[in-house]
């Protein structure tokens, strides 16, 4: 007995020796500072407008001995509590099949292409508490695994992730992400470019994203096995209609130093209230000049529109004239109640490369419904311009 123990020990010492030459790498360090100086619109309050970020992240690589490669790459924000940002471990498999864990990174799946309209830095929704329209939940969530399968050359590829809890945060080895994760429930989605292709002085991109999410129960559901759909009627009820979906296409060209993109995007959240959103589309469009790796500049424009289950979003009790008449409490652009409420943004950005070291800068502004209630006007807003100083290692 104890020989085939002495055996059995040597065979697994063996086989660990021989598993670490397999993993053995390349090992990177690389780090960013940046320093930013913010204006906000003179309505809102400032404060001291200085700022700093800095982040540090760790990456291996390594060949698979029977082709392809994998690779993992950890990110940690250097704040007081020094916190895990995100991490990401991929197996490519012989260079057109990727198999990806990620937990944060949010480089795959629909949420890598939420807006991939051309900037020379920051989106024109940067900076607002309310963004553009776009996809990602899925994919941007900590924990999903995505497939992406891409042909050569033209770059004609698709793209699926699924997360088993939207919502959730990092989860260690051998352990689970529990129960308490929001909105916390299954989701997948799947991203198709018919083509994909990227040169030096030409490039296009078309195609398509879709996402859908998976709650365990919704009113459609709930009435499919007879019980009463009770989350589904009145102002303020709780729950969802149907499974929450959403769809986007996107064009991007360039043509040496000029590119252009525009993408159309439009979600279905499934909210049963009926102050609740019925629908949202959203349409992004602009143009960057990159001049070679050290001077770019953009300029973008959108539109996001969203359309209520109620033009009276549930109505404010109140009541005028006699016989009395409801006064719809949501109040669209012009003060008065509205099925539709639309906003507007639009902005630029620059910046300029030298080596480690960039500076860049953006000026976006906001008008109609978006950044809060008070906004409700015609024309645009000035909210933030930025002035940030990077240096990377």
């Amino acid at each position: 007995m104890n020989k085939l123990k002495n055996i059995g020990i040597s065979a697994l010492a063996g086989a660990l020796v021989s598993l670490s030459a397999a993993e053995a790498g390349g090992v990177s360090v690389n780090g960013t500072w940046e320093l930013s100086y913010t204006n906000l619109d003179h309505s809102k309050v400032t404060g001291n407008k200085l700022g700093v970020k800095k982040n540090i992240s760790f990456g291996a690589s390594g060949d698979i001995s029977d082709g392809g490669a994998v690779t993992w790459a950890t990110n940690v924000g250097l704040t007081d509590a020094l916190g895990l940002s995100s991490a990401s471990m991929s197996i490519n498999m012989g260079g057109i099949a990727t198999l990806t864990y990620d937990s944060g990174a949010g480089g795959t799946g629909a949420n890598a292409v939420d807006n991939i309209v051309p900037t020379a830095w920051e989106e024109v929704d940067y900076g607002f508490s309310t963004g553009i329209t776009d996809l990602g939940v899925v994919s941007a969530s900590k924990g999903v695994v995505n497939f992406t399968v891409k042909a050569p050359t033209a770059g004609t590829g698709f793209s699926l992730s699924y997360v088993s809890r939207t919502g959730g945060g990092h989860v260690s080895d051998g352990a689970v992400g529990g129960a308490d994760n929001s909105p916390g429930h299954k989701g997948v989605d799947l991203v198709i470019d018919f083509v994909n292709y990227d040169a030096a002085h030409f490039g296009f991109r078309w195609g398509m994203a879709g996402q859908v999410e998976l709650p365990d129960r919704t009113c459609e559901s709930d009435g499919r096995k007879g019980l009463p759909r009770h989350s589904c009627g009145g102002d303020g009820a709780e729950g969802m209609k149907d499974n929450p979906y959403g769809a986007s296409s996107y064009i991007t060209m360039q043509f040496g130093p000029l590119h252009l993109g525009t993408q159309a995007t439009f979600k279905d959240p499934m909210e049963a209230a009926d102050s609740g959103i019925k629908n949202k589309r959203a349409i992004v469009a602009g143009a960057a000049l990159v001049f070679g790796d050290t001077l770019s500049i953009s300029y973008g424009k959108a539109w996001d529109k969203y359309k209520y289950n109620d033009a009276c979003r549930g109505g404010d009790g109140a009541g005028i004239g006699s016989p009395a008449v409801s006064t719809c409490g949501g109040a669209d652009l012009d003060g008065t109640g509205g099925e539709y409420t639309t906003t507007e943004f639009r902005g630029w950005s620059a910046a300029i490369n030298m080596g480690p070291v960039a500076l860049k800068g953006t000026r976006n502004e906001v008008g109609g419904w978006g950044e809060n209630g008070a906004n409700s006007g015609h024309g645009l807003k000035k909210h933030q311009s930025e002035v940030n100083l990077s240096i990377a290692f």
